[in-house]
Order: C-alpha cells, then sequence, then structure tokens
C-alpha cells in the first residue's frame, strides 16, 4: 500500500506504470482468446509476462530517486525514463498496428485429375467459371489458380482483374485426387492483407489424403472453402476391382485367383491372365449386374515371387466406355529353390557360368541383353543377377535403377563380371549400378596410366532443344560431357566445346582442377540455333589438341543424326587429325540422313562410332567413351590371383594350383569392400559388400572364352562360383512371418504377423520395410506395432504401378520376406458419380457455400481483414531517443528558463557574493553548533564573535571559496569595529564551512 500511496503523488510515474502494465495484460487476455484486438497484434505474446514485470521494476527503482533532486529534473527522468521502458516493452511483444481493408482473395483450387475426363467439356466448364468469378471482382481483389490431382501446384498466382491469367497450365499427377492438399495449397497462396475464400471445382472423388484435416486448418485460419461440384457423366462400364491370390504357395500347388469385377449392366467380356507379363489363359465370361468375382484356377509355377495381372475387355465398345480400370495385379511367393538369371552378349558363353550355379542347386535362366528385365516386378522373380559383358548403353535408365533397388530394397544378389565391355569400359561409371557395386569404376589410377587430353563438341543447335522423358536433348548431353568431367583425374585436360554455327569454348581446354566448376559451366548452357557446323568444330578441336603435351589426344563429337551440316573437308580432317596422334569418336543422336558420314569420321579417326536412339543413355555413351580413351581401363597381362581374407566364398579351393588369367578390369575397392582376390599392382579381382538389404560382388576378370578360359576347364572356378552365387543371393523367406501388401485409396498398406518357434505371437520386434517402386520410388519406414505379434504401416503412393516390399529385422538387418502389391491407374477413373456429399461436408466444416456456379462469389465478404504493418522500428527508435534524453535530464544541467528563481542580494561592492539572510542564519547556527562542541571539549574560545543571531552576514569572497579542504583556519567571526578597521581583509573560512557551500550550490543546480 505504501507504494501505492507514493505513486499516487507521483502522477508522471502512476501514467506510467498503468501505461506498461494494462496493454500487456491485454495482450495476455487476447492471446487467450476473451476478446479480439483487431487494429493491433502482437508478434511476441509470450514475452508480455516478463516485460510487464521488468515494467514495474522499473517504476520502483524510478520511486527511490534522490530528494536532493530538483521537482522539475525528476520528472523529467520519469516521463523520458518511462517512455523508454514503454517502447521497449511493445517492441519487444512485436507491436503491429492494422488497418482494415477492402480486399478480397478468391483461391480456385480446379481437380485435374483423370476422373474429371468422366465429366462431360469438363475443360469448358472450367474456362466458364473462372470467367465469370472475374466479372465481380472489385479493383483491390484478386483470384489466384491451384491445379490439384494427386498433388498441387500453382498454376496461376493471386492477380488482380487488370491482369491476363497464366495461359501455361500446372503439371500435377492426375492418378489421384487429394481434396485436402487442395486445400492446405490454396491456404498457402493468400496474401496476408486480404479477406480470402478458397473454392473447390471438383467432382469430389477424393482417392487419397485426409480431407477433414485440411478443411479443420482452414476454419482455424478463418477461410471458409466454398464448392462447386463438376457432375461426371453417366456412363457404362466394367471394371476390376481387385485381384486376389494366396500370398504363398508351393511350387506346383494349385491357386484360387478371385477377380473382383463390377458392371452398369450384365456383359459378355473378355478375360485375360498374365504371368510375369507372359500370357498364360484368355477366353470369355460374363459378368453380372453390379459387383461379381470371377473364379479361376492356376498352378503355381516355379520358385520366386511372381506377378499375376488380369485385364478385362468387352467386345461391344459401348457397354464399357472408360477402359482404363479394366486391369487388377496380384503377387503370389513360390516356396522353392533359388533362382539365377546370367546376362551376356551371347547367351552361350554363359555356359560355364550356369553349370556352376546350377551344381548350387540354382534354376538358372540365361539371356543376352534384351533378357534384363523391365522393371522391379519382373526383378523379383529371381534371387541372383549375374551381369556380363553387356554394356550400359544396351539398358535403359529404368532398369538400371530397377537393378538398383532390386539389391538395395529387396535384397536380391548381384555379381558383375568383367569384359570389355563391362564395368567401366562399359560406361557403368557414375550410374546406379556403380551406387552398388563393391568396387568403382573411374580413372583416379594415376601411377600407371598415360595422360589424356579430350575434347568433347556437343551440338546445341535449335534441334537440341526438344524434349525427352521430362529433360531436353542438350540437358542430356550436357548432363553427359559433366559426367566424363568426374571421370578424369587431376593429371588429365579437357576442353568442352559447345557449336552450331560458330564454336564457342564452355570450358577451355585445361587441366582438370575444379570439376564442380567445370560441372557449373557445362550445365548452364542452353540451347543454340542452326545446325552444327562440322569442318569448322573439327578445325578448333584439332588445333587445341596439337598444341597439348600428353601421351593421348582424343576428340568425341557429339551431333544430330540430321543437323551435321557443313562438312565438306571433314574426311581430310579426320584423317590429318589420326596422324598427328588425335583420335576421334562419333555420338550420332537419331538415325538421320548424316549417321553415314559421321559413321566414317569415326573410322577414319580411329576411334568408335555410336548411334543412339534414347537420348536418356548419352550419360552411359559419354562414360564409357572417356575411360576407353583413356586405355587405362583395361590390364591384359598373365597372372594368378591371391586370396586377400579368408572367406566362406573361398573355402576349398586350393589356390595354390590356380590357373592363370590373362587380363582383368582396372577397378577401385570401396571402403567397406571386402576385397577376396587381388591381382597385379594389388587391385582388386574378387570383392563384395552388403548394399541396403542386398549383397553385391564383381570379378573383374571373365569366367569365359577370353581372360579366364584356362578357368572354365578348372573344377576350383566352378566351386568358386558356386560359393559365390550362394554368398550373394537373397535369403529364402522366414516361415514364422506372414508379409502381407495392399495398393488401395492412393497408399500402400503393409502388415507382417510374426511368430516364434512355438506358433505364438512375438512382439517386441524391431521391424522395418524397405519398399521399391515405378520411377526409383524407394523408401525405408518402420512398423508400428498394431497388436500382438502384429506390425504395419501405410505409405502414400504418387503414380500406378508395381511395389515391391521386404521386412527387414533392424537387429540383425536381415531381410524377412518380401511380398508386393499393385496400384492401379483404373482407380481414379471408376465412375461413381459425383461425390455431392463429401463436397458439402466440406463446406459445412469451413463455414463454406455449396455453390451451383462461381457467379457472385466476390460479394461473399463475411470477414473483415486488416492489413498489418510492424511497429518495431519506431518503437526502438522512440526508445532510444528517450532514453538518450533520459540519461542527460540526469547528468546535464538544465537551462536557465527551466531553473527555479531564487533571491538574491545586491553584490558587494568589492564583488564579493553576499549570501541571503536564511542562508545567513542557517550557516550562523552551524558555527553555533560547533563552537558550543568545542567549548564542550575545554577549548578555550578564540574570538568575541557575537551570537548566531545577532551576526552580520557572512562575506565570501570569489577568490576564497576556492580554498583547499585541508586548509587550517580558526573557527572566529571578526567583530564589527575590527571589519570597519581593516574592510580589506577577507574572512577565512573552515572547512566545514566549504564543504557546506559546495554541497549547497550542487542542490541548487
Amino acid at each position: 500500500m505504501s507504494v501505492l500511496r507514493r505513486l499516487a503523488h507521483r502522477p508522471v510515474l502512476l501514467v506510467f506504470t498503468l501505461l506498461g502494465v494494462t496493454p500487456c495484460l491485454l495482450v495476455l487476455a487476447a492471446w487467450a482468446r476473451f476478446f479480439d484486438l483487431p487494429y493491433v497484434r502482437f508478434d511476441r505474446p509470450p514475452l508480455t509476462l516478463p516485460v510487464a514485470a521488468i515494467t514495474l521494476w522499473i517504476a520502483l527503482r524510478l520511486l527511490d530517486l534522490s530528494a536532493r533532486i530538483s521537482p522539475l529534473r525528476r520528472t523529467l527522468i520519469e516521463f523520458t525514463t518511462g517512455a523508454a521502458a514503454l517502447a521497449a516493452a511493445l517492441c519487444t511483444i512485436g507491436l503491429e498496428v492494422g488497418r482494415p481493408l477492402d480486399r478480397l482473395t478468391v483461391v480456385v483450387a480446379v481437380d485435374r485429375s483423370r476422373s474429371i475426363d468422366l465429366v462431360p467439356a469438363a475443360a469448358n466448364r472450367i474456362a466458364s467459371e473462372l470467367r465469370v468469378a472475374e466479372l465481380g471482382m472489385g479493383e483491390d481483389d484478386r483470384i489466384a489458380v491451384v491445379a490439384f490431382g494427386a498433388n498441387a501446384q500453382v498454376e496461376d498466382p493471386a492477380r488482380p482483374k487488370s491482369r491476363l491469367p497464366s495461359a501455361q497450365r500446372a503439371d500435377v499427377a492426375r492418378d489421384g485426387t487429394d481434396l485436402g492438399t487442395a486445400i492446405r495449397q490454396s491456404l498457402a497462396e493468400i496474401p496476408p492483407d486480404s479477406a480470402a475464400r478458397v473454392v473447390l471445382l471438383s467432382d469430389g472423388v477424393a482417392t487419397r489424403g485426409d480431407t477433414t484435416e485440411a478443411a479443420l486448418a482452414a476454419t482455424a485460419l478463418g477461410v471458409p472453402v466454398d464448392a462447386v461440384p463438376l457432375d461426371q457423366g453417366a456412363i457404362p462400364d466394367v471394371r476390376v476391382v481387385s485381384v486376389r491370390v494366396p500370398a504363398r504357395a508351393a511350387e506346383g500347388e494349385t491357386l484360387d485367383l478371385r477377380i473382383v469385377t463390377q458392371a452398369t449392366q450384365a456383359t459378355e467380356v473378355e478375360a485375360r491372365v498374365y504371368r510375369d507379363g507372359e500370357l498364360v489363359r484368355s477366353g470369355p465370361t460374363r459378368l453380372g449386374q453390379g459387383e461379381d468375382v470371377i473364379y479361376l484356377r492356376e498352378v503355381a509355377p516355379g520358385p520366386g515371387l511372381h506377378r499375376y495381372d488380369v485385364e478385362l475387355s468387352a467386345p461391344n465398345a459401348t457397354l464399357d466406355r472408360s477402359v482404363d480400370d479394366n486391369a487388377g495385379s496380384a503377387f503370389v511367393r513360390v516356396r522353392g529353390p533359388s533362382t539365377a538369371l546370367v546376362l551376356e552378349s551371347e547367351p552361350a558363353l554363359a555356359a560355364a557360368m550356369v553349370k556352376a550355379l546350377e551344381s548350387a542347386a540354382f534354376r538358372v535362366d540365361a539371356a543376352g541383353p534384351s533378357g534384363l528385365p523391365g522393371d522391379l516386378a519382373a526383378f523379383s522373380r529371381y534371387d541372383l543377377v549375374v551381369l556380363g559383358d553387356i554394356s550400359a548403353p544396351d539398358f535403359s535408365s529404368s532398369q538400371l535403377e530397377a537393378l538398383r533397388s532390386y539389391v538395395r530394397d529387396l535384397g536380391g544378389g548381384l555379381l558383375l563380371m568383367g569384359g570389355d565391355h563391362a564395368l567401366g569400359p562399359g560406361g557403368y561409371a557414375r550410374t546406379p549400378v556403380e551406387e552398388i557395386s563393391p568396387v568403382s569404376f573411374d580413372l583416379k589410377q594415376e601411377r600407371r596410366r598415360a595422360s589424356l587430353a579430350e575434347v568433347i563438341a556437343v551440338d546445341y543447335s535449335g534441334s537440341m532443344s526438344m524434349s525427352v522423358g521430362g529433360k531436353t536433348k542438350l540437358e542430356l548431353a550436357n548432363e553427359a560431357a559433366a559426367r566424363s568431367a568426374e571421370l578424369l583425374g587431376e593429371g588429365d585436360r579437357l576442353g568442352v566445346m559447345h557449336v552450331d554455327t560458330i564454336v564457342s569454348w564452355t570450358v577451355p581446354l585445361a587441366p582438370v582442377r575444379d570439376k564442380a566448376d567445370i560441372e557449373a559451366r557445362i550445365r548452364k548452357v542452353g540451347p543454340g540455333g542452326g545446325g552444327i557446323f562440322v569442318d569448322l568444330t573439327l578445325a578448333a578441336a584439332y588445333q587445341a589438341l596439337r598444341r597439348e603435351n600428353v601421351q593421348l589426344k582424343h576428340l568425341l563429337l557429339f551431333s544430330d543424326g540430321n543437323d551435321a551440316e557443313e562438312r565438306g573437308t571433314a574426311p581430310s580432317l579426320v584423317s590429318q587429325g589420326k596422324r598427328s596422334g588425335i583420335t576421334t569418336s562419333v555420338v550420332a543422336l537419331g538415325n538421320g540422313s548424316d549417321v553415314p558420314a559421321l559413321a566414317r569420321m569415326a573410322e577414319l579417326g580411329g576411334g568408335r562410332f555410336y548411334l543412339i536412339e534414347d537420348a536418356t543413355r548419352l550419360p552411359a555413351v559419354f562414360a564409357q567413351e572417356t575411360i576407353l580413351a583413356s586405355r587405362s581401363a583395361i590390364n591384359e597381362v598373365a597372372f594368378v590371383p591371391k586370396a586377400s581374407a579368408p572367406n566362406a566364398v573361398l573355402r576349398g579351393i586350393d589356390f595354390g594350383a590356380t590357373p592363370a588369367l590373362t587380363g582383368y578390369v582396372v577397378t577401385i575397392p570401396k571402403a567397406r569392400a571386402q576385397v577376396l582376390l587381388t591381382g597385379p599392382e594389388n587391385d582388386p579381382i574378387l570383392a563384395t559388400w552388403s548394399a541396403g538389404v542386398g549383397r553385391s560382388g564383381v570379378f573383374t576378370s571373365d569366367y569365359k572364352d577370353r581372360w579366364g578360359r584356362a578357368w572354365t576347364d578348372w573344377d576350383g572356378a566352378a566351386r568358386l562360383f558356386a560359393q559365390l552365387g550362394r554368398d550373394l543371393a537373397r535369403r529364402v523367406d522366414d516361415p514364422h512371418v506372414r508379409w502381407e501388401a495392399e495398393a488401395t485409396g492412393g497408399e500402400l498398406s503393409l502388415r507382417a504377423t510374426v511368430f516364434d518357434d512355438r506358433g505364438r505371437h512375438e512382439a517386441q520386434r524391431r521391424l522395418r520395410a524397405r519398399v521399391g517402386g515405378p520411377d526409383g520410388f524407394s523408401r525405408d519406414v518402420p512398423l508400428e506395432t498394431v497388436g500382438a505379434g502384429s506390425y504395419a504401416t501405410k505409405i502414400p503412393l504418387s503414380r500406378p504401378g508395381a511395389y515391391l516390399a521386404t521386412l527387414v529385422d533392424e537387429q540383425s538387418e536381415q531381410a524377412l520376406a518380401t511380398t508386393g502389391a499393385a496400384l492401379s491407374a483404373g482407380e481414379e477413373l471408376r465412375p461413381t458419380g459425383t461425390d455431392r456429399g463429401e463436397l458439402r461436408r466440406i463446406a459445412a466444416l469451413s463455414g463454406g457455400k455449396l455453390r451451383d456456379t462461381l457467379a457472385g462469389v466476390f460479394n461473399d465478404r463475411e470477414a473483415r481483414r486488416f492489413a498489418y504493418a510492424p511497429f518495431g522500428p519506431w518503437l526502438a527508435l522512440i526508445a532510444a531517443s528517450a532514453l538518450l534524453l533520459s540519461v542527460g535530464s540526469r547528468r546535464l544541467a538544465l537551462p536557465d528558463f527551466m531553473r527555479r528563481p531564487t533571491k538574491k542580494t545586491a553584490p558587494a561592492a568589492d564583488g564579493e557574493n553576499t549570501l541571503s539572510g536564511n542562508e545567513t542564519k542557517a550557516e550562523n547556527r552551524t558555527l553555533g553548533a560547533l563552537r558550543a562542541k568545542k567549548e564542550r571539549r575545554g577549548e578555550p574560545r578564540t574570538d568575541a564573535s557575537p551570537s548566531p543571531e545577532t551576526a552580520p552576514p557572512l562575506v565570501i569572497r570569489p577568490s576564497e571559496a576556492q580554498t583547499p579542504p585541508h586548509t587550517e583556519a580558526p573557527i572566529a567571526a571578526a567583530s564589527p569595529s575590527e571589519r570597519s578597521d581593516a574592510p580589506t581583509e577577507p574572512a577565512k573560512r573552515s572547512a566545514a564551512e566549504i564543504l557546506l557551500e559546495r554541497r549547497r550550490a550542487r542542490t541548487r543546480r
């Protein structure tokens, strides 16, 4: 209470305290949503309590200001300090001042999924609705368009009516409908200074995502979500709902294949059943109206994971207007011996390897380059893949990615064999295969290979701007050139030129040092114009290479097969280059009219010619050519490999009787690889390692009629490859685990049930799933316990296709089981009709409306929006200025006009300062007290001074005011007679008098 009373007598301080504490409490109340403060808001409301406490502390400190301070100075200090503290407090909690705006932003979320194809004239209806919406816009209003399917992207950012809409359509995944993603993306596009509405233009058939959660998020932000239904047309349809088959079976066991179908009316259809891509059954059948089931009997094929695909087709096309939903798939795991696939350039050359694996109880398929599986589901049939002397350009990039996922995600085994067209010489450097290989294929073996100077000439004419697989031809060529640069060492020299009708040196011919800079410069080059002038290109390249003092010189020319112009002197230029020690290789993209001339150039230049139809294979071709040009990847010398580490793969083999190998591919072992056999200069001959949940190995020589001819007749080699195959092959499924997968609703649902040896559910297992799918899809997710011995998880899927899942024990890192599921594209195209109920529910949750049209949408302005501007910089300036004034008011003297006026006596004639009467009385009382104390001590009086009451005024000369404190003088006062007799004699003062005068002077200031 004493503090409050003291504050009541200090009005300035009281006002500051109320202004400092009350807003903090109001902010807390607003933050707790007791009421709204629409015109102001605070960015950091949790700081209000400490700010209020500091404000009170400052107020209490100001109460304790010295009483000697004059009232005017005290008021000034309290005002400036309080203003500084109040401004700092508001700045700390982030004061923002708002003003109301009459602005509305409408974000239209347009459904671009495949199900919209079932809406009659959907594109025209959407365009018409957007035009109608713009008619009601005000000058400050904004409209934005978000396109969505399985994902969502901004198609047209928020724009005023005066600006034309964007003509470019967003590229979204059309194989699903996620209304939740559409709402969240729309909310992200709302400007902070505008009221907003979100409008869904959709059929309302959501196949994935959480719509309710997104609608509640819009409600929390105060943004209503309206919906304009797009009605699907009623069309006749036949579709496959699902395909059911047992998850496991024994070889030769009878399988019940159940095909669940749905038809708008009874009809005759043709049913076809495929196993692993091969047709195994077809024939007519009749479907009833509504949902029906077709039962088929199949015999389980050989061991492995097999895929069954079912397709239906109606002979009468009018009875099935949507044919994309007529297929379904299922997987079955057949128990039996392990299976292997051996790939060689000529299958007959794989005879020795096939025999060795068959001796290890493998079932072996031998094939050429065309036998490599096309997707991950086809790879899942095999437990081991042996990749022989086949170059990387013979495979597509998707096949190489599937091979990587087969090992890393499915636990498959891979054995890479050496050869002229394998490993590094085969162009596998910087590919997915090198990622899972225990050795790398680059050119860092500087100690024994010749230095190389290479020029890469890239055609960047206008034809290279065409798109292939999401990238332009030039982007793929630039990526290929950048990959070649990565393969070279610091002792090599590289130049890259982009040519059309002129030559542009993107990377001048120089040592390869900063590979990142080289790659960046190559990748940023865009398309030029015209065709490539071959003569000009060859002359510039050969001129630069002739100046180099290296052992190997090479030109790699890349050109479109139809745009190689101005090549009249090209044959002679290439021949002259060959005589100068410069080899020339040519890569032609597309089988055009200029291909024969380009091939002749490569022949004359002593290089290689590559005809590429698929531009995505360019990086592998460039890598292969760069390694071959260095002449360091192959070491053809007779040697006997030596065992470098004991391992089960080498058990029982007498390496003392090992025949000699006559060559191998030079590679570099990776850090975690286990090298089992070594060759000359300790190069790896046989190495293995674990990649993901699978294993891979490499034998850098071969096991056929070239380098390993002597080994094909050696029993030890057959035993070596049999044991190596067993070490790398995928493990059989654990019989104590039931592993199931289902792909529906845009999600992959995985469920595992685990039993112990006594058949009881086993809990407390730490399991995870490795999932691989189309386009390099890969996920590694843990499973959650959902019951006794049951574990499950769900993974959102981005596109249709086959997805393979491997169950992994986290403790042992062993693969326990493998299964698969397929997401059909027809799920999005099923004609179920517009789901108005779902759209109405979204609108009700968020406070929106179910509309028939977008006309008048800008007339609904229910929410008032404020434009807030941060006030922090101004508050910081006020706080700094007030604090400076506060410090100044304490330390600096006040101006004369602000001082309180005081009465003063007239100055003495001799210039002395005379004290006022009241001050004289106070001075005399002090001197009297000092004299009385002296008398009590028994000290004699030394003067006959009059009493203090009658003492005349004390006169102090200016010179005496500076008397130092230690000056000793008797305490006495002169008599009137003495003063009259000696008017010029100055009166001496004691130390106490001097100190008292100084104190009084400070008080007056």
